[in-house]
């Protein structure tokens, strides 16, 4: 990976943390990467104890305490910042987290699956999900979408492996939607 393009994207980790992260975000490839350096996303591993009120500030202007849920995420991603935060490092949770940084760099600050004809029909017509969390949401969809493309698990996870086979048997449709958004990158 490129160093400048991994410094711009995780710019306050210790070098254990950015490795950790770094061998997740490999696998999104260095367009991806480099396409989402380049719209100022940047991601943020919260240090033991820290919380996301504490270190987000949009949320904490906001009053938004989601450390306070009875299971705090393991991650987020804070559009206003434009900021994946990061409780866990599990693949998993880097990878689908980071697909969010991409919906909103892709979407010029918003999320493009938010807006995209292709994934909102896709997303509409829909009978079966790659995971159970990408049917609650057309956001969530996109991010497990992406992440069973690069095919990021967690060998602890209750849920079905998701990997690009999965997503073409089940969901053709956004496989093809993410190859297009792959394949028109500069």
């Amino acid at each position: 990976m490129d160093t400048a393009v991994f410094s711009a994207l995780i710019p306050n980790a210790n070098s254990r943390t950015r490795e950790q992260i770094g061998d997740v975000l490999a696998s999104f490839g260095e367009p991806v990467l480099s396409y989402v350096a380049r719209a100022g996303i940047t991601i943020h591993a919260l240090r033991n104890g820290e919380e996301y009120k504490s270190v987000s500030p949009a949320l904490g202007r906001l009053g938004i305490d989601v450390d306070a849920c009875p299971a705090p995420p393991a991650g987020l991603f804070v559009v206003e910042e434009r900021r994946v935060y990061l409780r866990s490092l599990s693949p998993m949770t880097i990878a689908h987290e980071f697909a969010h940084g991409f919906d909103c760099a892709l979407g010029g600050g918003v999320y493009r699956s938010g807006i995209d004809p292709d994934i909102r029909t896709a997303f509409a017509s829909a009978r079966t999900f790659v995971t159970p969390y990408a049917a609650t949401g057309i956001d969530e969809y996109f991010a497990e979408s992406v992440r069973a493309f690069i095919g990021a698990n967690d060998p602890a996870s209750a849920w079905p492996p998701a990997t690009s086979e999965r997503l073409r048997k089940l969901d053709p449709a956004m496989s093809s939607a993410i190859e297009r958004i792959l394949a028109a990158l500069p």
